[in-house]
């Protein structure tokens, strides 16, 4: 579905926009919450990481089926139904009382936030045709400058009221009120071409990524083979059904979330591929905060204070990406970063000795990182498939957390077998990933 530039787009974008950077505030809030959260609500370790996991599958699993909402529904339905269980999520984790409570609206939350990047994307490459790289650039810099805010907002919350539902009540205000404006003002637009909805391939591939994530974090950590054959498979019975599901319809000219076509062109290919392997590398994340803190014998606090300098580097690596794709094309730059990457990657593993080099090398992995997971990879990935833009951009953003939840469990396994963090050792398995990806591309390209 195309939105052209309209009077309704003037009350649209900036609506989308603000609503983007309040729901991208939920990683700084929840890192500065979590232990209020644990100690008011009595939560166990396990507890508390699931607090985080929960909303990462949410994302996981809603992103490929809000995003192929856009085709069928139109922008502003698929807004005001993310906003919807936004804010009911929010407002449930307010008034959480219990973990499972808390758990369910965590869920929710991540529903309400699975596509607005996919909308903004999607809204930006509908009505610019020059200079695209800069305006994914300001768009992924927007998300970057929500992770320096979130903590800073999360603690002056925490000084101020001593209470940690404050701050998601205020967030569900905030919703609420972006909710009405768009609701009353924002018109609806009827999409003649509207295509139909891909149900089953959508609760197919749904089904494969849970068995998938089933099958590398319970199957995999306790070990029991009868587990391991159940989960693989529903995992290879739903993928299986849901390529044939996909095959059929796009026989037939319908809308589909994987193209066997689109898979033949390499921009296409080369960009899926590289989102999963920007996942695996921001699966770095979820550990830098304890590897620092291990390493430098820091507090856990100011450890993941020390993540605000990885956040401005990703702030200035969007900015520089939008500029160099615009001047040297979507593949080069998709090289070029993911060559930054990796000097990063090297430049962090010899960088433990000192405290000062260290933060240098976090600030030139924000900025590497920022580069690569912003701008070429969405560019890349719309100038190969334009006419399927939303499948695409969600398709995308999937495989980047489906890197980053393999990437996680990597880390778990080499810390069991390692006796250690497993940091190190996943830094090593990355430089070789991106090394390869790289030759991969140059000789695609």
């Amino acid at each position: 579905m195309e939105l052209r530039a309209t009077k309704s787009e003037k009350w649209f974008a900036p609506l989308l926009v603000i609503s983007l950077f309040i729901t991208q505030l939920d990683s700084g809030i929840i890192s500065t919450n979590l232990s209020s959260m644990a100690r008011g609500l009595m939560l166990t370790p396990a507890e508390k990481s699931w607090i985080v996991s929960i909303y990462t599958l949410g994302l996981l699993f809603a992103t490929p089926v809000m995003g192929s909402m856009i085709d069928r529904f139109g922008y502003r339905m698929v807004f005001l139904t993310e906003l919807a269980f936004y804010f009911v999520g929010v407002l449930g984790i307010a008034l959480s009382q219990t973990f499972p409570m808390l758990l369910v609206f965590r869920a929710l939350q991540a529903f309400g936030s699975s596509s607005l990047l996919t909308l903004t994307l999607s809204l930006v490459f509908a009505n610019t045709e020059r200079k695209i790289g800069g305006r994914v650039g300001n768009i992924g810099a927007l998300v970057a400058l929500s992770t320096i805010v979130a903590p800073i907002i999360s603690v002056i919350s925490l000084a101020k009221t001593h209470d940690w539902r404050n701050i998601y009540f205020v967030m569900a205000c905030l919703i609420a009120i972006i909710f009405l404006l768009a609701f009353f003002i924002v018109p609806k637009v009827t999409n003649s071409e509207a295509k139909s909805f891909d149900i089953k391939g959508n609760s197919l591939f749904v089904l494969a990524l849970v068995a998938f994530n089933l099958l590398l974090t319970r199957g995999f950590s306790r070990g029991h083979i009868v587990e391991l054959v159940v989960y693989a498979a529903i995992l290879i019975i739903s993928a299986t059904l849901f390529m044939k599901v996909e095959a059929a319809r796009e026989k037939d000219q319908l809308a589909v979330l994987f193209s066997r076509n689109l898979w033949q062109v390499p921009a296409y290919r080369t960009s899926l591929i590289g989102g999963i392997t920007t996942g695996l590398v921001m699966s770095l994340f979820a550990f830098l905060p304890s590897f620092i803190e291990m390493t430098f014998h820091l507090d856990a606090r100011k450890a993941g204070s020390l993540m605000t300098v990885m956040a401005v580097g990703t702030f200035l690596g969007s900015k520089i990406a939008g500029i160099w794709t615009d001047r040297k094309g979507a593949s080069h730059s998709t090289i070029g970063t993911m060559g930054l990457v990796f000097i990063s990657l090297v430049v962090m593993y010899f960088s433990v000795t000192s405290f000062k080099v260290f933060l240098f090398a976090l600030l030139f992995f924000g900025i590497a990182i920022g580069s690569l997971m912003t701008v070429p990879l969405q560019v890349l990935v719309v100038e190969a498939s334009p006419r399927d833009r939303n499948a695409s951009l969600s398709l995308l953003s999937v495989c980047k957390k489906l890197g980053m939840t393999i990437g996680i469990t990597l880390i778990g396994v080499l810390a069991h077998a390692t006796g250690s963090l497993g940091f190190s050792q996943m830094l090593l398995g990355l430089m070789v990933v991106t090394l390869v990806f790289i030759f991969y591309m140059r000789k695609k390209a």
